[in-house]
């Protein structure tokens, strides 16, 4: 099973179309996803391929939460979290819409709870 990023165009019907590969799935129902390709650029999907989701991604080396990202039950993307701190918001989250990051802002509670869930099982 893998994560495509792009349900909606149907080019990913197809393991072959596909850009990403679920590579574990944790008890909390979280996906672990990552590139098929690691030289490619290392961003989440913007779709996912299954409704209500959530993709988790590593850095490059492995260690570590690159982001966590929330989708609807249209496999569209809500959110994204970013671990990496730019302009001083440390952990953050950016809003989506439309297919296009909104400004970056706090966590909210309800994401602190997913970040903190998702780092005592790793």
């Amino acid at each position: 099973m893998g994560a495509n990023g792009s349900a909606a165009s149907g080019s990913t019907s197809t393991e072959i179309g596909r850009r990403w590969e679920t590579v574990a799935v944790l008890p909390n129902g979280m996906k672990v996803i990552e590139l098929k390709n690691p030289k490619t650029n290392h961003k989440a999907p913007e779709e996912s391929h299954s409704p209500n989701s959530i993709y988790v991604m590593f850095n490059k080396d492995g260690n570590g939460i690159k982001s966590i990202s929330k989708y609807d039950g249209d496999c569209k993307k809500v959110y994204e979290i970013h671990t990496v701190d730019h302009k001083g918001l440390g952990v953050h989250y950016h809003p989506w819409h439309n297919g296009r990051p909104g400004e970056a802002s706090p966590l909210t509670a309800a994401m602190k709870k997913i970040l903190d869930e998702l780092k005592s099982l790793i």
